[in-house]
């Protein structure tokens, strides 16, 4: 008996200890992706989502292969703070969202993989060598907004012929924005605009900015967005439209809250690339192996409603490459 109840305890704690080492594998191969962005809340599900699509397309799943720890910081100040906070867990990898997180996530540490996503100029930015060849612990998406901020400046030429004066908003606290408006007032020059810039950091300085500028009422309000913008964006169509100012920007939430026209890439994809980075990465891979990405397709969308109360008339030629009409 006492032999047998021996055998019985024996099989009982191999059994255990196998037991604990299959959870210590799944731990293991589970690993944490610790995910910041500065992206607003009703914005984040869509982003999260294409995220795990392209980690999926790398054959990576979700609660068996990794776990998201998704932490949204809305003021870039406090950005480095959270960056640190979130690497004291050791993550597997880090997804940093806009150049300030991203920024903030490189200096922060040089060994733990940075995939980064819509950061509008990399190699400008400091965070890559070169976007073919990264070096470093960090890779990922650019939306190339910089690029873009003459192609905005032409659709506005384009929606309103002979227009000699547009206003522009933009955030001088984000490195990202003044890329772009660097890049803007390059596009100006060439066509022979000029610019009215209104620099504003939080939503009583953007109050303040557009209130100015309503005295002058400019036919179009540029808006460089970033989170700051974004997360306003229906105020600032309201005080838009007191001004009859018609709101043009590189994201089309601004014109589906009452702006008249956006050129923007294609966010759903370049959230799904941002995965498919992380997953390579996950599976072994090296960020300095893995060249920086561009956006391949770009979204041109058009509020007819919104232009017609402000007496726009849509050129057709802007109509016929539109990928989204908001009647």
């Amino acid at each position: 008996m006492k032999r047998r109840d021996a055998l019985l305890r024996m099989a009982a704690l191999y059994v255990a200890f196998g037991a604990c080492d299959l959870l210590a594998q799944g731990m293991q191969a589970r690993r944490r992706i610790a995910f910041l962005g500065v992206t607003p809340a009703d914005d984040a599900a869509n982003m999260l989502a294409t995220f795990r699509d392209g980690l999926a397309g790398e054959g990576l799943l979700e609660k068996r292969d990794f776990a998201i720890d998704y932490s949204p910081e809305p003021r870039i100040d406090r950005v480095p703070t959270k960056v640190a906070e979130l690497l004291k867990g050791s993550p597997a990898l880090l997804v940093a969202i806009t150049t300030p997180v991203a920024q903030a996530a490189a200096k922060a540490t040089r060994q733990i993989p940075i995939v980064f996503g819509t950061v509008s100029d990399p190699v400008g930015s400091g965070l890559v060598a070169s976007l073919a060849r990264p070096g470093g612990n960090v890779t990922g998406v650019s939306n190339m907004l910089p690029a873009l901020s003459g192609k905005l400046l032409e659709l506005v030429r384009e929606l309103v012929p002979g227009i000699s004066r547009v206003a522009v908003l933009w955030n001088p606290d984000n490195p990202a924005k003044a890329i772009e408006a660097e890049e803007l007032r390059a596009a100006a020059r060439k066509l022979s605009v000029a610019l009215q810039e209104f620099p504003a950091r939080t939503l009583a300085e953007i109050e303040s900015a557009l209130a100015r500028g309503v005295k002058d009422r400019p036919t179009v309000l540029v808006i460089l967005a970033e989170t700051v913008t974004n997360t306003h964006r229906k105020r600032i169509a309201e005080l838009a439209w007191v001004g009859r100012t018609a709101v043009v920007s590189n994201l089309a939430t601004h014109t589906e809250a009452g702006g008249v026209l956006s050129y923007q890439p294609d966010y759903s994809a370049l959230y799904r690339r941002v995965g498919a980075l992380a997953g390579k990465i996950l599976k072994g891979a090296k960020p300095a192996d893995l060249p920086v990405e561009l956006p391949a397709t770009f979204e041109l969308l058009v509020n007819k409603g919104a232009a017609k109360a402000l007496a726009i008339a849509i050129p057709p030629s802007i109509l016929l490459r539109a990928d989204r009409v908001i009647e």
